[in-house]
């Protein structure tokens, strides 16, 4: 809301660690994948990819996020969901690129090969059941469809739904919505840790931020 895309790239907002893998160029995608430890990867996710926010409105990639909205959200306020059928349509989402996706599909394969465990992650949930209807991706479906091709995610972050969310899904990834840290009190703290073991992740949260075990 109160940066473009552009500048946030060249920023301590830049999450990116040194000698990660982002996405090819043309650089409108910000996802990125390393390697913290053998056999282990972490995937961020763009999932503002497709988006009005932070983009030129004189931008291809604005004008296709805003063909998109409007044609599923007739409402004047493009931030309302009222009366949708699909109610994720809303201005303050976004989604994944076809390109974002087949990046993905192509680093899940190698993960798959190298017998990886791969946590992805993406402030954007992508499944119903760890969110409401408003808070999803605009395309979770076709996210959620490109890691269920593979062998190798064990988790799925997100954020934005204030208050959480959590399920394991069919194909048993875990889908983990963090508590929304914006809504802390004053005066107070809220942070999380994750400690990964070959068959677990823990998450120990202080505050809003709720504790878990992940069994893989």
């Amino acid at each position: 809301y109160n940066f473009s895309r552009a500048r946030l790239v060249h920023t301590g907002l830049n999450s990116r660690p040194a000698g990660a893998t982002a996405v090819p160029p043309p650089r409108e995608c910000q996802a990125y994948h390393f390697s913290p430890a053998m056999r282990f990867r972490v995937i961020v996710l763009d999932a503002y990819d497709l988006s009005v926010l932070g983009r030129e409105p004189d931008s291809p990639r604005y004008q296709e996020s805003l063909q998109l909205l409007r044609e599923k959200n007739p409402n004047d306020n493009l931030n309302s969901p009222a009366g949708l059928k699909e109610p994720r349509f809303v201005e303050f989402n976004g989604g994944f690129s076809q390109a974002q996706l087949d990046w993905l599909d192509e680093v899940l394969k190698f993960s798959d090969e190298n017998q990886e465990k791969v946590v992805v992650m993406g402030h954007l949930p992508i499944h119903p059941d760890a969110s409401d209807r408003v808070c999803l991706a605009w395309n979770y479906e076709d996210a959620l469809s490109v890691i269920h091709s593979h062998q190798c995610v064990v988790c799925f972050l997100a954020g934005h739904l204030h208050d959480g969310g959590y399920c394991l899904d069919s194909h048993g990834v875990h889908h983990l919505t963090l508590e929304g840290i914006i809504e802390t009190p004053p005066e107070s703290n809220a942070f999380g840790t994750v400690y990964v073991y070959e068959d677990k992740m823990i998450l120990k949260g202080r505050g809003r931020i709720s504790d878990r075990v992940l069994h893989f």
